[in-house]
């Protein structure tokens, strides 16, 4: 087990060190009879004397330890705000980075010996280092027929998924027509129409507008009850409307007995 270290306090030092000064003891005989090791009290007799000075001017101590501590606190606010200034453009940089990809932070890392680890450059950039290495392999199939749905898209652009498949069998290559679908889409590519689509809900400017006659008029509703109205009934519907529209009333209530028929505003 361990022996706990002991320690002494500043009075005890002082007095040994008093006590060394007045030349009365050697160094050995005080450190024997304090039962403390002589390069001890040596190490205090020279901070000691190396300190004197402050108890002569504790003035001027004080004023020295009140500049470094105002010297201090002037460099902890500028670390401060440093350290913030760098953690707000770290966060900045950081959501910026994000809308790269993957793939384009993966080039930004830098494999070669630098102040920078790779470790630590992958966490600042947010990238995982075991797929740093990785690379996707390519499907040369899938890129060339693309190539050629390209190449018959830039020859005939009419040519729809139909035509296409049908041109890339002729030209060897096996591929399905939902393959061709997929692929032109993935593409972008879009059949052109050889005649100009007519949008018929458009209005043409140079045709005549001509205003609607029956805006404000009187809108008429028959309505059959019971047993399905006669020829004579329908005549004489026929005739309150026409009479309606020549004479301009405003409200007419017509009765019938049997069907019963009315004819007024809606």
């Amino acid at each position: 087990m361990s022996k706990k270290r002991t320690k002494y306090t500043s009075a005890f030092k002082t007095k040994l060190v008093l006590e060394l000064l007045q030349n009365e003891s050697t160094l050995a005989q005080i450190a024997s009879k304090h039962n403390i090791l002589p390069q001890n009290l040596a190490n205090w007799k020279k901070t000691f004397l190396a300190n004197a000075e402050i108890a002569m001017e504790p003035s001027k101590a004080v004023k020295e330890y009140k500049e470094a501590l105002i010297k201090s606190q002037k460099q902890n606010e500028r670390l401060t705000t440093l350290v913030g200034k760098v953690t707000v453009e770290k966060e900045w940089l950081s959501k910026k980075l994000v809308s790269l990809g993957s793939s384009n932070l993966k080039q930004l890392v830098d494999l070669k010996p630098s102040l920078l680890s790779v470790n630590h450059q992958c966490q600042l950039l947010g990238v995982n280092r075991s797929g740093l290495y990785y690379k996707s392999s390519v499907n040369h199939t899938k890129q060339t027929i693309k190539k050629h749905i390209t190449k018959v898209f830039e020859q005939i652009p009419i040519y729809g998924e139909k035509k296409v498949h049908q041109q890339l069998l002729e030209e060897g290559c096996k591929v399905s027509l939902n393959t061709v679908a997929r692929y032109r889409q993935e593409l972008g590519l879009k059949a052109v129409l050889a005649v100009k689509s007519l949008h018929a809900t458009i209005p043409i400017k140079a045709h005549k507008k001509y205003s609607y006659k029956l805006r404000g008029l009187i809108l008429i509703r028959l309505i059959k009850c019971g047993l399905q109205t006669s020829l004579t009934s329908r005549l004489q519907a026929v005739w309150f409307i026409w009479l309606l529209l020549l004479t301009g009333i405003q409200r007419l209530y017509y009765h019938i007995e049997y069907p019963t028929l009315w004819i007024h505003n809606w």
